[in-house]
């Protein structure tokens, strides 16, 4: 029999901490992996490669219409870049400003819509 010692059950407070440190955790990766971030990537990446993943995804599951073929091969690229562990590694902050650039001017495209 595996019994333990009664110094190393949890107490029920410890458990529900236990229980909810959990269940946050959970919570939060997967709103993590809604956004289009990486959840074993994201404590390691600068924030502007996490910005530009970030626009990356919602460009192209929200935009693609208004996004030339350039540009969703560069969005693509970078998000392929991103995925793969030996080259995200040597990725730089100044990787992210091509991605960032095209979500600017979508941005804008989308407020002349609305504005029209």
């Amino acid at each position: 029999m595996n019994k333990k010692k009664d110094k190393d059950k949890l107490t029920q407070a410890q458990y529900q901490i236990l229980r909810k440190n959990n269940k946050d955790t959970l919570t939060a990766e997967k709103w993590i992996k809604d956004t289009g971030l990486n959840v074993r990537a994201f404590n390691q990446l600068p924030v502007q490669l996490l910005q530009a993943q970030q626009a990356a995804h919602a460009l192209l599951t929200h935009n693609l219409n208004l996004l030339t073929t350039e540009q969703i091969k560069t969005l693509r690229a970078f998000q392929r870049k991103v995925v793969n562990k030996k080259i995200r590694h040597k990725l730089k902050p100044d990787h992210a400003h091509p991605v960032l650039n095209i979500a600017t001017k979508i941005k804008r495209i989308e407020h002349r819509q609305q504005a029209n």
